[in-house]
């Protein structure tokens, strides 16, 4: 729950960005129900392109241009212990650019190359990019983001078969977004705080998010302590009872009941603000007439030993589908809209011509 290291105005700036920038794609993307998703990827991504913008990005990405791809740069240069991010963009021998992009441009590998990419720089854990190449492929953009998280102790196992916590952070916690909320988060020393956050049942998912983000900037304020309890009786997600417990200093006993679990998902962010007007600056670019499209695949599990997750996003140009040339054909429209038949003619070997099925249609 610590945190080390020393925060500098811009990267106070890039952590208010992300969070803000994560809410609004949440929001635009209908997202608040999906498995796992990284908005930081994403923004990553977009941050380190903000020069190619057409636009301003200040409303989109919480920074201008200049500021986001500063940010973007500091955080993939900055040493941590438990996250790993890359940004890489690949080029198609032979294509010309009209514009330089803000990111350095390898020649385009293979399908295996990008794969392996993928696998180095998520540590194993996704295998293969999320955008599959072919020969109208340009230029390929993409971040990948990794944590690897241990707990300080592994997590126990409660008779109720959920993980046990009895140490870290535990808070029940009201909120306006959502009411009262339950709050546990284990304790590491890898830099990372994983909060799980559960509020009363019916609570819309969009409203549970507004209300995590709501403790999580409460406890980086020291508004909202450990064992904070805001009901002194039981609540939707929380008993309260006296116990009777041997040896010690008296004090309150937390426990948490955690589910053990895994998940994967695929994302298509063409709808996520900011990634419209970085494309249209990246297929500026060439000269010829593109089209662009925008993929994340994300991971993540948390079990007794810690949490992991992980995103590759990729951005691809494609060389858009020639338009066909216009001209005037005749037009026959056959239509089956009455009783007919139905035969089914077997073709090629000692097969050939033998009717295998018929059937009489009648058109409802």
């Amino acid at each position: 729950m610590e945190k080390s290291g020393t925060q500098t105005p811009l990267s106070l700036a890039a952590a208010e960005a992300v969070r803000t920038y994560a809410a609004a794609a949440r929001s635009a993307l209908g997202a608040a129900e999906s498995p796992v998703i990284s908005y930081a990827g994403l923004w990553l991504l977009l941050a380190s392109l903000a020069p190619a913008a057409e636009t301003e990005t200040d409303e989109i990405l919480g920074l201008n241009r200049a500021d986001a791809r500063a940010a973007a740069l500091a955080l993939l240069e900055a040493p941590h212990p438990t996250i790993g991010a890359a940004v890489a963009g690949w080029l198609r021998p032979g294509v010309q650019l009209t514009k330089g992009l803000p990111v350095v441009l390898d020649p385009l590998p293979e399908q295996a190359g990008l794969d392996a990419w993928a696998d180095e720089h998520t540590r194993g854990l996704i295998k293969e990019f999320p955008l599959e190449i072919d020969a109208q492929t340009l230029i390929v953009l993409a971040s990948a983001l990794v944590v690897t998280p241990r707990w300080s102790e592994q997590l126990g196992e409660g008779e109720d078969g959920l993980l046990l916590l009895e140490d870290g952070f535990q808070a029940v916690v009201e909120t306006e977004a959502a009411g009262p909320v339950a709050v546990a988060c284990p304790p590491s020393e890898d830099g990372i705080s994983i909060y799980s956050v559960i509020a009363e049942e019916g609570v819309s998912a969009d409203d549970v998010w507004r209300a995590a983000d709501e403790v999580v900037r409460r406890i980086d304020a020291g508004e909202v302590r450990d064992h904070a309890l805001a009901a002194q009786q039981d609540g939707h997600a929380w008993t309260v009872r006296e116990v009777t417990v041997f040896g010690g200093a008296p004090s309150d006993r937390w426990r948490s009941h955690l589910p053990e679990w895994s998940e994967e998902d695929r994302h298509d962010l063409s709808a996520a603000p900011g990634v419209a007007e970085v494309a249209r600056g990246v297929m500026a670019a060439v000269e010829e007439e593109t089209e662009a499209v925008c993929v994340q695949k994300a991971v993540a599990s948390y079990d007794r030993e810690g949490f992991k997750a992980a995103a590759v996003t990729g951005m691809m140009v494609r060389a858009a589908a020639a338009v066909p040339r216009e001209t005037k054909v005749r037009q026959v429209d056959l239509r089956f809209d009455r009783p007919h038949a139905v035969v089914a003619i077997a073709r090629g070997g000692a097969w050939e011509g033998i009717p295998l099925f018929s059937s009489w249609v009648t058109p409802a």
